[in-house]
């Protein structure tokens, strides 16, 4: 790749056709607030090597798309992992590692091949906490932030919590976790709350329903406009 490969890129994207760069928003509808209710009402949490955790990784390894959260992270590898949260279609699952000691095996494999795929925000500062305490290589990355800025043409930076308010018509207020004490706002203090383990289970579920609405209601909007078009045309 040569020098002026960036370039390029930088006019490829300053050049691109002009398209309106507001995001389409939509708040989530009447059942996806009953399943996201239904969802953080059996939060599971895992803290041993047990038949929920292996129920867990049966669940997650047949999914095509599942979201992930790491807490804390905002420092990639110098934060130590306290937890990793996972959402499927099925069910939200905080896996407490400081209780596990480790990410098992069976786990590190999930994260590392490319399906399913990972949903994420920020993915740098997650990979380069799995790669440098874990080992883990992530594959398969679907970037929120990066939908997120395509999808406004847009780089200025914006937290998960800040881009699903505005996505899904959320007051950012109910997004955030009310506490004075960092060791809770980190997920560093144990036990966990039920507030905590709903908090997590919330933004999770959230991320991916933000990675949905930026994909087929923003990026891949005229894709979807065209299938109509031609659909009716039978």
């Amino acid at each position: 790749m040569d020098g002026n490969d960036d370039n390029r890129s930088e006019d490829s994207f300053s050049t691109a056709p002009d398209r309106d760069n507001t995001i389409n928003s939509s708040p989530l509808l009447p059942h996806e607030r009953l399943s996201l209710e239904q969802k953080l009402r059996r939060i599971i949490l895992i803290q041993q090597n047990d038949k929920s955790y292996h129920q867990a990784l049966c669940d997650i390894r047949d999914q095509v798309s599942i979201s992930v959260l790491l807490e804390p992270s905002f420092y990639g590898r110098h934060s130590k992992t306290s937890v990793l949260v996972i959402a499927t279609a099925n069910n939200a699952y905080i896996f407490d590692i400081k209780a596990l000691g480790k990410i098992c095996p069976e786990m590190g494999s999930v994260l590392q091949a490319t399906n399913p795929r990972k949903i994420m925000h920020y993915s740098h500062r997650l990979c380069d906490q799995l790669y440098f305490e874990h080992r883990l290589k992530v594959n398969g990355i679907c970037d929120t932030f990066v939908e997120f800025s395509l999808a406004r043409r847009d780089r200025t930076l914006c937290s998960l919590v800040e881009a699903i308010s505005l996505v899904l018509e959320i007051d950012i207020s109910e997004l955030n976790i009310n506490s004075k004490c960092e060791s809770q706002r980190n997920f560093t203090g144990r036990p966990l709350s039920k507030d905590q383990m709903v908090h997590l289970g919330k933004i999770a579920i959230l991320q991916g329903k933000l990675h949905d609405r930026l994909i087929y209601d923003n990026i891949c909007k005229d894709i979807q406009h065209m299938s109509s078009k031609l659909s009716s045309e039978v």
